[in-house]
């Protein structure tokens, strides 16, 4: 497949001076007689930042097979047997190891780590909570959430650390939708403990990487359980309070709690309260962390490209917010969702989907062997040469008006694939319409340092420096 070319929408074709935010730069090939050598050159990197260990071939080749230490490797790229792979023989794919035991300790049976039937119990079960009516009900608590912060930011200090003024914003949106605010007053706790497990859970052991037994202690592991418990309290005493009151009689707010608990599977039974702890659970770390990541890049990277930012203006500014219902705003902002997707292509929440292949595969002239891990890197795959045209690029108009048809499903994954894609999807891209909506409003950004801020891999991408920004008032 070849890449695709930037086409001219216009105003702002592919002549224009892009913006090329910092980023890691390939590794340079390694012979196969080396590969030990280089997994311990790499190790490092691997533990404290993923995205940094990737080869030069995974960028260039649509297969590219190697191993890092003990383990089998196969870096897939190419659109055509993604889909084979994690579609069409979904059945031959379990969990990776060592991505679980980074996840479930602190997930348990959530959807993201839940395997086998019990991943498809729930997945049946928790599917409806977010169809499209539930998910546009939601749509004027987001409205609401967010223009109270901005009013609260108006008061505030000029220079603030977007990224994390932003996890906060989408920590409350999310908050509001999961339980109508009634772990409002924890806010900090469950931020600084949510923050705690990406940083000191997040990441791989080394011993996991090597292959030593689980009986050997990770001391990395025993850091960050404290947060754990003390989130995983809050939650359950939050659920436990709601079924009292439902028992009750009592009225109940329509948030996500209440979906869940009136939530029945197919033998019409309720989810537990450790099913519905463990997937609340999950909604807390994976969703407010990934959008808030999304969105701080986004005003990152139009903050240093000045035309996409008038343009983005001009469409916030002739939108009608007090008539038009904000689930509807996102129909009359392409171009702001269209520098949103963008984002996500060069800075992916999830950079990383790896699975463990349980029988051998042939497609199109490769083999991949049972026990094989499959490695599906967006971070890569979104840069891969052979799709895209100056992948490093800045060029909302990928995604803008008939372009976006011209991209393959398989070569843009920024909310995962197959079965197991991201259920909240729906839910991530309308909130972060409104919450863009609202911010490119109210405010212009200008970045404060000289040093550009590098992006980290610890569970989600985020920068190193919180993205230093000055408020603008327009």
């Amino acid at each position: 497949m070849q890449a695709l070319p930037l086409d001219d929408d216009g105003s702002d074709g592919p002549g224009k001076a892009a913006f090329s935010p910092p980023a890691p730069s390939p590794i340079d090939n390694v012979p196969q007689n080396h590969l030990w050598l280089r997994s311990f050159a790499v190790l490092p990197k691997v533990v404290s930042n993923p995205i940094e260990s990737f080869s030069a071939t995974a960028y260039e080749e649509p297969v590219f097979q190697t191993r890092m230490f003990h383990q089998r490797l196969a870096m897939v790229h190419d659109p055509k047997m993604l889909r084979h792979i994690f579609v069409e023989k979904a059945d031959l794919l379990s969990a990776n190891d060592v991505r679980q035991k980074i996840l479930k300790p602190a997930l348990r049976e959530g959807m993201l780590t839940a395997e086998g039937a019990t991943w498809r119990k729930a997945r049946r079960a928790i599917a409806p909570v977010f169809a499209p009516r539930n998910v546009h009900g939601f749509a004027l608590s987001m409205r609401n959430v967010t223009s109270a912060f901005i009013e609260d930011m108006k008061g505030g200090p000029d220079k603030i650390p977007l990224a994390d003024r932003l996890t906060k914003l989408a920590y409350m949106v999310l908050s509001d939708s999961l339980f109508s605010g009634d772990l409002d007053a924890d806010s900090e706790q469950v931020l600084s403990d949510v923050a705690y497990f990406l940083e000191h859970l997040g990441r791989p052991d080394p011993m996991d990487l090597l292959g030593v037994p689980d009986w050997v202690p990770r001391i990395t592991k025993l850091r960050g359980i404290g947060a754990i418990k003390r989130l995983r309290a809050a939650v359950r005493a939050t659920a436990e309070r709601r079924l009292e009151r439902d028992r009750n009689g009592e009225d109940l707010p329509e948030d996500f709690l209440t979906l869940l608990l009136r939530t029945r599977d197919d033998e019409n039974d309720p989810l537990s309260i450790d099913e519905i702890e463990d997937n609340i659970i999950t909604f807390i770390a994976a969703g407010h962390e990934t959008t808030a990541r999304a969105l701080a890049w986004t005003i990152y990277l139009l903050s240093f490209d000045q035309d996409a930012l008038q343009r983005c203006q001009a469409e916030v500014d002739a939108l009608d917010i007090d008539s038009v219902p904000p689930e509807q705003w996102g129909t009359y902002l392409p171009w702001v969702t269209a520098c949103f997707e963008e984002s996500m292509r060069l800075f992916p929440p999830a950079a990383i989907v790896s699975r463990n292949l349980d029988a051998d595969i042939q497609f199109d002239g490769h083999e991949i062997l049972a026990g094989t891990q499959i490695v599906a890197s967006p971070w890569i795959l979104h840069r891969h040469k052979r799709l895209w045209e100056r992948p490093d690029e800045f060029h909302p108009e990928r995604f803008f008006g008939d372009n976006r048809d011209q991209i393959d499903r398989f070569a843009y994954l920024p909310f995962g694939l197959g079965k197991r894609v991201c259920i909240g999807a729906r839910f991530a891209m309308q909130e972060a319409q409104i919450i863009l909506a609202l911010l490119l409003r109210s405010f212009e950004f200008a970045y404060e340092e000289v040093r550009l801020p590098w992006p980290i891999m610890k569970v989600t991408v985020q920068p190193d420096n919180g993205i230093p920004m000055r408020l603008i008032r327009r």
